[in-house]
């Protein structure tokens, strides 16, 4: 291979890079495709942090709640009431019962914070696309580039890492509670009790906390890695433009066709004129006026340069008069577009051109006959 060849290989490459940031609308068929930056482990970790928090709350009443069920219950198992068999069914109604009175509370609070964070990191939207079948699933190649990607080095990473900040945060905890955890064995049973469950409580919320910190990196790398995976390259940039805006070129040769039908339509209208307007080269305007019709003379065409010229060839053709008043040309010009009419501080000026162009058309009119009289032809 040339060096020059190589080097364009290598300039071509360079500009297919993804270097640019997605566009509203690749954004918008990524979402529609299920794709987006989420931490699955910061909406785990967050249930579960919520779920000791509302269980720290609610401890008091949850235990209470239990205790009595369990005292009810038992307290009345000999009952000759109870002897019946319908003890059981009662005793199992009203478990169920206190089961959603004690953990259903903290239940909605885990539910309700997996929503929060789902909707803080994707908002709501519903899809059905990462559902739908897809063949190349189904390829062993394809999956064995996923074990061997970086994905899966930095989901490897990140469970060592989570392991390793756990353990240590379970031997810190443990360890500066050994002489606490010792000493419950020498108190009363529920004082006892309570100081283990108030160790086992300050355990789990550090342990909570830390696995939310670790999701919230995990979920700083997820966007990261979002957004890298969305890029675009400029190539890819223009085809969509094209595909939304349409083709600049084509759309340049649209633009240009409608301007040569435009012109030919107003060249086609200079022969219904009453008068031309020049400057005497550079403008041309073109003036219809009928009393009956319109409250004013009407600009059906007008033109520079090139295009004045063949206003003026059009008027000779026709023989529409043409009349050399620059400063009234270019007020028209500038003033007033094809199809509109006059503006009044021009009526005068319009007015009589229009009168010298009747007389000019009357005198036109007359034929000599043998007599020496004039005639209406």
């Amino acid at each position: 291979m040339a060096v020059n060849d190589f080097l364009i290989f290598n300039i071509q490459l360079f500009a297919e890079e993804r270097t640019e940031p997605a566009t509203p609308r690749k954004r918008r068929k990524a979402r529609e495709e299920g794709q987006a930056a989420k931490s699955v482990d910061l909406i785990a970790s967050a249930s579960v942090l919520v779920g000791i928090i509302g269980l720290f709350f609610l401890g008091g009443f949850i235990f209470y709640t239990l205790k009595d069920f369990f005292v009810f219950e038992f307290s009345h198992i000999s009952d000759e009431v109870n002897l019946t068999g319908q003890w059981i069914f009662r005793a199992g109604a009203q478990s169920v019962i206190v089961f959603l009175k004690t953990w259903l509370p903290i239940g909605c609070l885990s539910a309700l914070a997996v929503l929060g964070i789902s909707f803080a990191q994707v908002g709501f939207f519903v899809t059905s696309k990462p559902l739908a079948p897809k063949w190349e699933r189904l390829n062993p190649a394809s999956g064995l580039k996923k074990v061997l990607s970086l994905r899966s080095l930095v989901e490897l990473i990140k469970g060592l890492l989570k392991a390793a900040v756990l353990s240590w945060v379970l031997y810190a905890g443990l360890k500066g509670s050994m002489e606490k955890l010792l000493l419950t064995m020498q108190m009363p049973l529920l004082s006892g009790l309570g100081v283990l469950l108030k160790m086992i409580f300050d355990l789990s919320i550090k342990l909570a906390i830390s696995l939310f910190v670790i999701a919230l990196f995990d979920y700083i790398y997820q966007r990261w890695e979002f957004e890298k995976s969305i890029r675009m390259s400029r190539q890819e940039i223009k085809e969509e433009y094209k595909q939304l805006e349409g083709d600049p070129q084509l759309k340049s040769k649209i633009r240009q066709r409608q301007r040569e039908l435009a012109r030919r339509r107003m060249m086609s209208e200079v022969k219904k004129a009453d008068v031309v307007i020049t400057n005497p080269t550079r403008v041309a305007i073109a003036l219809q006026y009928d009393s009956k019709l319109m409250d004013a003379p009407v600009v059906i065409a007008k033109g520079l340069g090139i295009i004045a010229g063949k206003i003026r060839e059009e008027a000779k053709k026709h023989n529409v008069p043409i009349i050399e008043r620059p400063p009234l040309a270019w007020a028209l010009y500038n003033n007033v577009d094809i199809g509109e009419k006059i503006p009044e501080e021009l009526y005068k000026a319009v007015a009589e051109i229009l009168v010298f162009v009747y007389k000019l058309k009357h005198k036109r009119s007359l034929t000599y006959s043998v007599g020496g009289r004039y005639e209406h032809s």
